[in-house]
């Protein structure tokens, strides 16, 4: 194991080192936010059982709300791909989509005029025929939800923002690969409410459980050794984050007359001629 940085300072030496096992934070930390992924080659986020996005998106879309929002999500226009066609003369309203390959609107269901908001094939109906935009659109009414790009260059990164323009070959290696969410629900039992402030510190947790994520994938992980006279006093791993951030965690761990240790260390500093429990040389 290569060592991230050694120093010594009188009694004391501390080695500050990759940690090549590190945690998965989806696995070993309680999150806010569920992480859900789909990638040919590699398992990311949260463990789940869902095929395809807009199966994801449709649990979301289905929980919590009522058919009769459904319905008037319908008729105000607000679902790109579904309309309602209202026969007056024989009371009868049909559910119709517009099928992307034959360019035209089919019928999905028709029911009695007026509309029953307890109709469970009706609501079926709506949802099953949702595209991806509208079901995540409507979701949004009872949850919080983040896009995931991963960036597949040399290094896996995740992040809740595009790749483009800030890493290289982003328009080749990277791209959408699930999202990230919290329900109202959880929002409002982490913070008491769902007001605005509440929505805008749970995003800043979305991202900052994604930036976390980000380390763990990109092998960003360390532990630290701290030796006495040659002696190992104390070691812990798992410090998940870039190497400043690292050294501020473990200067919990560190005795007061040691705190030079953590200072003076920096990222590749690697000291030979301090050895646990070596004589200081001269230079």
């Amino acid at each position: 194991m290569d060592n991230a940085a050694v120093k010594t300072s009188g009694r004391y030496t501390l080695k500050i080192v990759i940690d090549e096992d590190p945690p998965n934070p989806r696995e070993d930390r309680d999150n806010l936010g569920r992480m859900v992924c789909w990638h040919k080659r590699y398992s990311l986020g949260d463990k789940h059982d869902y095929k395809e996005p807009e199966d994801f998106m449709r649990e979301l879309a289905d929980g919590g709300v009522s058919t009769g929002e459904l319905i008037r999500f319908v008729r105000d226009g607000e679902a790109d791909g579904l309309r309602f066609e209202e026969n007056r003369t024989e009371r009868i309203v049909t559910l119709m989509s517009y099928w992307d390959f034959n360019k035209y609107w089919g019928e999905e269901y028709s029911a009695p005029y007026p509309l029953d908001e307890n109709d469970a094939r009706l609501r079926d109906a709506i949802l099953d025929n949702m595209r991806i935009g509208d079901l995540r659109r409507f979701a949004e009414r009872t949850n919080l939800i983040a896009p995931l790009y991963l960036y597949d260059h040399s290094i896996l990164g995740i992040s809740t923002d595009t790749f483009l323009g800030r890493a290289h070959h982003a328009e080749w290696d990277s791209g959408q690969v699930g999202f990230v969410c919290a329900g109202h629900a959880d929002i409002a039992e982490e913070y008491g409410d769902v007001s605005p402030g509440s929505i805008e510190k749970a995003r800043k947790i979305l991202n900052a459980e994604t930036e976390t994520y980000d380390c763990y994938l990109r092998g960003e992980c360390y532990g630290f050794r701290l030796f006495k006279d040659g002696e190992e006093q104390d070691s812990c791993w798992g410090f998940l984050g870039g190497f400043d951030e690292a050294k501020e965690a473990i200067r919990e761990y560190i005795p007061e007359d040691a705190a030079a240790l953590i200072d003076g260390a920096e990222y590749g500093d690697d000291d030979p001629e301090h050895e646990p429990g070596g004589e200081e040389t001269e230079a």
